[in-house]
């Protein structure tokens, strides 16, 4: 990854045009969040402040605590790659493993006190008179910034099935992101909605303590093994030199890019990857009839690709059942499928995912000529590269529209969208400006390539996922490689911005 550029002149010549240090804000103290704020100091710019809502770090790592939740890129790919971490355990590292690295990254770069937890910024307007951002917090405080920075977080807003008679149960509901690990299972009659990425890591941890499980599936995954296994001290102590340490992320960089041929349809990676899955689910699902009902009927790489070595052998289980009629009502007492069962229930668990279309939904963003963000994304979300949207100056978003993927680290995208956001930072300071925004013709330009780009990938397949709007616009993922995001965003294109 390149270095930031630094804003030598910054305290010569703010972002407001005054002189001054510009005031910035970054919402959310996720893994973008911490990322943003370390280059920002990294760069001689330490005016930030971070509001999380939450109570604490994490981001994704903080609500997701469900048993048996775990990281799908390995290790020593998620994490920064200016901070490597001898320490991970594991290949592929547990929840609580997660926040420990995010806690180490905000002690040792000195984070904590720019972050204030449990405020939830709810509003923000843009104001070209004064070029600054107001923004007010749930609590009703007002708070100014020169640049406000948002991680756009996609995988935050829990997405509940829309199921009649959903709110009518009397027994225990809760969404998988928001666990209640005070609720024992045992002798319990369980049923999880949904068997996709939470499903397949927390079903194999509450099955045996139940008296019943019921798996609704709608429509099944494909799911390939997990290499999966503890570091020995040997390696541990190998990791902590920073040259191994150094090499090993970039053979796990190139292995976790390779995956991306998978997802060119119909070529020679497809089906062998295609064929390993298959294989996967014949070696660990020896019933034909189950193995048929979990059997995709789409690409692979159409939805996200899940990876579990005991998912599949939990489904054999005398007291768990994979139920693939669709669910016509809840009821106080239980689930009716349309095959004219009901399940008695005392437990639902909706791991059902995340609505990626709704990014930022939970603030009113307001922009230059009266500007509405959620107005403006009704169609499905989109910006420039993924960080500026046209009509909304100094707004910068981190994993925003069409900037996710299925197959590496999604840190990659960040730090490249986090050093493109501090160039243009320090050409704000360079220019004298007080703001900048990028013209609607370029974001319109790039949107409509994306979108023919993404026309033709497996993505646009036919089957239904978190990575669409639902008429079909797919707003979530990026067409490519990572190495080649990094490169568009290595030099942010400023003929493409108006300042002002």
């Amino acid at each position: 990854m390149t270095q930031p550029a630094r804003p030598a002149d910054h305290r010569g010549a703010g972002a407001d045009g005054t002189g001054a240090t510009p005031r910035i804000v970054i919402l959310g103290a996720g893994m973008s969040g911490l990322c943003m704020a370390i280059r920002l100091k990294q760069a001689g710019l330490d005016s930030f402040t971070i509001f999380e809502k939450a109570g604490g770090l994490g981001g994704t790592w903080w609500d997701n605590t469900y048993p048996g939740a775990q990281c799908d890129v390995r290790s020593h790919l998620y994490s920064y790659s200016f901070e490597l971490y001898p320490d991970w355990t594991r290949t592929y590292a547990p929840q609580a493993e997660i926040q420990r690295y995010m806690q180490h990254c905000a002690r040792k770069y000195g984070l904590l006190p720019h972050i204030r937890f449990n405020r939830e910024i709810v509003a923000a307007r843009f104001t070209a008179e004064h070029g600054l951002w107001e923004l007010r917090t749930g609590d009703g405080e007002e708070i100014t910034a020169n640049i406000f920075i948002c991680s756009s977080a996609p995988l935050s807003e829990p997405r509940y099935p829309e199921i009649a008679g959903l709110d009518k149960f009397q027994g225990k509901l809760f969404h998988s992101s928001r666990w209640d690990h005070g609720y024992d299972f045992a002798g319990q009659r369980v049923a999880v909605i949904g068997n996709a990425a939470s499903a397949v890591q927390l079903i194999p941890q509450i099955a045996a303590s139940t008296q019943r499980l019921f798996i609704f599936q709608r429509s099944a995954n494909w799911i390939i093994p997990r290499s999966d296994r503890a570091y020995t001290s040997m390696e541990k102590a190998l990791l902590r030199i920073n040259a191994i340490g150094r090499l090993h992320r970039f053979f796990l960089y190139w292995l976790h890019e390779m995956n991306r041929l998978a997802f060119n349809r119909d070529s020679l990676a497809a089906k062998l990857a295609s064929k390993g899955a298959a294989r996967h689910l014949r070696k660990q699902i020896p019933d034909k009839k189950l193995r048929s009902a979990l059997r995709p009927d789409y690409p692979l790489g159409c939805k996200r690709v899940l990876i579990s070595n005991d998912y599949y052998p939990t489904l054999m289980r005398p007291n768990v059942e994979l139920v693939t009629a669709p669910i016509e009502r809840v009821s106080a007492t239980g689930i009716a499928t349309g095959d004219g069962q009901t399940h008695a229930l005392d437990a639902i668990i909706c791991a059902t995912g995340f609505d990626a279309m709704r990014m930022l939904s939970s603030i009113h963003i307001e922009g230059i000529s009266g500007n509405i963000l959620a107005s403006r994304w009704r169609q499905g979300p989109e910006a420039y590269h993924g960080v500026t949207v046209a009509g909304f100056p100094n707004l910068f978003l981190l994993l925003g529209p069409n900037t996710g993927q299925g197959h590496t680290s999604t840190l990659l995208y960040i730090e490249a969208q986090v050093d493109y956001i501090i160039r243009c930072i320090a050409e704000l300071a360079h220019r004298q400006r007080a703001y900048l925004t990028v013209n609607a013709e370029v974001m319109a330009r790039h949107n409509a390539q994306l979108q023919k780009q993404l026309s033709d990938s497996v993505w646009a397949s036919g089957c239904g996922s978190w990575y669409k709007t639902k008429a079909g616009k797919i707003s979530a993922i990026h067409p490519g490689y990572s190495f080649q995001y990094i490169r568009e965003m290595r030099e942010p294109r400023f003929e493409d911005y108006a300042f002002h």
